[in-house]
């Protein structure tokens, strides 16, 4: 009995260090757990402010792309002020389309932030504004501009001066005159280089096709 009861106290006294152990571990595995915790706070912190950083270069790099646009066409306008190929009325209609595009950009800005939609819609009226100013440089009202880039005495037909100038062209239409405008490009730099007579008898098939189709020589 005496022997029987010498066990139970040691296996109490066992049981009570055991509770004891758990009761130390416990404490620094919470205290882990805060530090932890407290360390997923700070990762998020940084991915907040990661996030933050791309937003504000995202709006800078969309600003910035508005203002040269917008610099750029302004050039363009005065260019053909400066030669001629402008009349005043035309002068005034497209200076009014710019004013139009500066007005509509700060109502959109105005919060101090230019979201992907609203970048979207200042680039497509830029892109009908380019167009138009194409047109009224080249069509047979003032001076017309020829396309130097196609060759001094080579311009623009005039039913698609026409098209462009009267806004009757559809997106569509407006897409693959671009493309092919693209492929003229390409095509001209493709032929300056070292070809063999039938890769440049091919290109300048395909290049004299799509220049006959928009342009012609006087």
């Amino acid at each position: 009995m005496k022997q029987t009861a010498i066990m139970m106290a040691v296996v109490i006294g066992l049981s009570g260090m055991a509770v004891l152990a758990r009761e130390e571990v416990n404490p620094l595995k919470t205290k882990h757990s805060r530090a932890s915790g407290k360390g997923v706070s700070t990762t998020a912190e940084e991915r907040h402010q990661k996030r933050e950083a791309r937003k504000n270069r995202a709006q800078e790099g969309r600003q910035n792309a508005i203002d040269n646009r917008q610099e750029r066409q302004a050039r363009r306008i005065q260019h053909g002020i400066n030669k001629g190929y402008l009349t005043d009325e035309e002068t005034k209609q497209l200076q009014a389309q710019q004013a139009s595009i500066a007005a509509l950009e700060n109502s959109l800005s105005a919060d101090g932030n230019l979201t992907g939609n609203e970048f979207r819609q200042l680039q497509s009226e830029l892109n009908e504004a380019s167009r138009s100013i194409w047109a009224e440089k080249h069509d047979t009202e003032g001076n017309q501009m020829p396309v130097y880039r196609l060759g001094e005495n080579v311009v623009a037909k005039d039913s698609l001066t026409a098209k462009l100038a009267s806004g009757e062209m559809t997106r569509a239409e407006a897409k693959a005159l671009l493309k092919d405008f693209r492929r003229m490009m390409e095509l001209m730099t493709r032929l300056s280089g070292d070809l063999s007579e039938s890769e440049r008898a091919a290109l300048q098939s395909e290049y004299d096709t799509l220049l006959n189709e928009y342009f012609e020589l006087k």
